[in-house]
């Protein structure tokens, strides 16, 4: 590209990329729209050849993310939908969700709080589509450390709420399970069972 193009303009490469926008001195700089030959997309703001600020990246298979973008990669608030219905929404670090971020499942489950590394980790809360409910801890993407699940009155065990310790998604060690009968039990668990 030559260094002094600056406008408005379309560039074609002869591996079927396409760009049509602005240019500065040469470069995609401004507002504009970037399609590969493999059908992926990207719509909005460049800075220096990259993508930068607001725009929308949209995958052949179906999946978009629209929010900010640094440098050419996905940083700061977005939201991402894939083409089976699941969609975040929150932080991203270099295209990884981390920070604080809301996830749907199209299966009806819905986890809010914190992320790390593409994970569920620290404080969360996560909600079954079944009307179950956990508020706590989570490490890489489990139940992990202190929390409480809450039981919908549907629930086949007659389970109504659990307050204590989470190993690897089971109840490990002290905690109490409430009954919808109003039956407690205190004390141990180990791997989600009580010890008598």
């Amino acid at each position: 590209v030559a260094n002094d193009m600056t406008g408005k303009g379309k560039l074609t490469w002869a591996d079927g990329r396409v760009y049509e926008g602005d240019w500065v001195a040469g470069d995609m700089t401004g507002k504009g729209k970037f399609a590969w030959a493999n059908g992926n997309a990207y719509e909005g703001e460049f800075s220096g050849g990259k993508f930068n600020g607001k725009g929308k990246f949209t995958w052949a298979d179906g999946d978009v993310y629209e929010g900010d973008f640094v440098a050419g990669v996905r940083t700061g608030k977005g939201k991402l939908t894939w083409a089976d219905g699941d969609v975040y929404e929150g932080d991203f670090v270099a295209a990884v969700r981390t920070g604080k971020g809301k996830m749907t499942w199209s299966n009806g489950n819905v986890y809010e709080g914190s992320w790390g590394n593409g994970k569920m980790t620290g404080k969360g809360k996560f909600t079954w589509a079944n009307g179950n409910v956990y508020e706590g801890d989570f490490v890489a993407g489990k139940k992990e450390g202190y929390g409480q699940t809450f039981y919908a009155k549907t629930d086949e065990k007659d389970r109504k709420s659990f307050k204590g310790v989470y190993v690897n998604d089971l109840r490990n060690g002290k905690g109490k399970m409430i009954y919808w009968n109003k039956r407690a039990e205190k004390g141990m668990w180990i791997d989600g069972v009580f010890q008598l």
